[in-house]
């Protein structure tokens, strides 16, 4: 088992995502260890790092769904600061609203501060 460079694993998730829309982490990491198994049949990548490398390219786009579960300090998805937006109700007590990672762009709100499915394309601008 070999770990191919953060370049190899950039050029092929951007030409396997100029091909069709993955709709889970899964499904991108499947198709990305069926190509690097073209350049090199040692090499293969874990979904999680995957998604780190994903978060550094601007040109592919994240959907993050979220589901209930614990809050956490760093982003459950790439694991920078989170940006917190606060709210008052009506007795004037202050409320957390959501939290926004500006890195990846996760979204946690509601109680739902989970990562539940990812979903991941190329954006038409590249």
């Amino acid at each position: 088992m070999k770990f191919p460079k953060i370049d190899v694993v950039k050029f092929v998730v951007k030409s396997t995502l100029h091909r069709r829309v993955a709709n889970s982490q899964a499904e991108l990491r499947e198709m990305v260890n069926k190509e690097l198994k073209k350049v090199d049949p040692e090499y293969t990548i874990s979904g999680r790092r995957m998604r780190m490398i994903v978060t550094s390219m601007p040109e592919v786009g994240m959907k993050i769904d979220v589901k209930k579960g614990k809050m956490s300090k760093k982003c459950p998805s790439c694991g920078s600061g989170l940006k917190k937006a606060w709210t008052k109700n009506l007795r004037g007590r202050k409320i957390l609203e959501n939290l926004k990672c500006h890195k990846c762009g996760y979204k946690g709100h509601d109680g739902k501060w989970q990562p539940g499915k990812y979903g991941f394309r190329l954006d038409k601008k590249s």
